[in-house]
């Protein structure tokens, strides 16, 4: 009954995780969290936090192929889902191209170009967390959806 997800899914959602929280790419650079308005008011707390806790559902990702299991979806489930994986994908490719950003070397005085480039990398790859949310959604409306039915059986019965 519990549809087990293509590697391919697992791996690009480990890969967004990994990407929101390690500090490759653009991710370390202040003024591109600056200019998007994510600067912490516990600048040592929360990214530790944030890392612990994303290596940790990693690790569960990678590790149990069941965990992202979820049930076949329908309806607006389904859209989400479908939703979601285009979001993580799309997330992918930022997180790859952020991890390509890191090794350019030529840069102009003021680095406009580097900046420019770490903000709309930055803005892109959100939309893997955003798919992300959307796909784990998804799966709990199916799990509802689910206990809703067995919970009207039995009302009938």
């Amino acid at each position: 009954m519990l549809k087990t997800p293509p590697v391919a899914h697992r791996i690009a959602y480990c890969l967004v995780i990994l990407g929101a929280i390690l500090p490759f790419g653009v991710a370390p650079s202040r003024w591109v969290a600056h200019a998007r308005g994510l600067s912490s008011t516990m600048p040592f707390i929360d990214p530790v936090l944030l890392a612990a806790l994303g290596i940790f559902r990693v690790y569960l990702v990678a590790h149990f192929p069941a965990t992202l299991s979820s049930l076949p979806a329908s309806g607006v489930a389904a859209a989400l889902r479908m939703l979601g994986l285009i979001g993580i994908y799309i997330g992918v490719v930022a997180t790859i191209l952020s991890l390509m950003h890191t090794f350019l070397t030529s840069r102009t005085e003021s680095g406009a170009e580097f900046f420019m480039a770490g903000v709309y990398l930055s803005l892109i790859g959100s939309s893997g967390l955003l798919g992300i949310f959307l796909f784990e959604f998804s799966r709990l409306l199916s799990f509802e959806k689910l206990a809703y039915e067995r919970h009207i059986g039995k009302k009938e019965a």
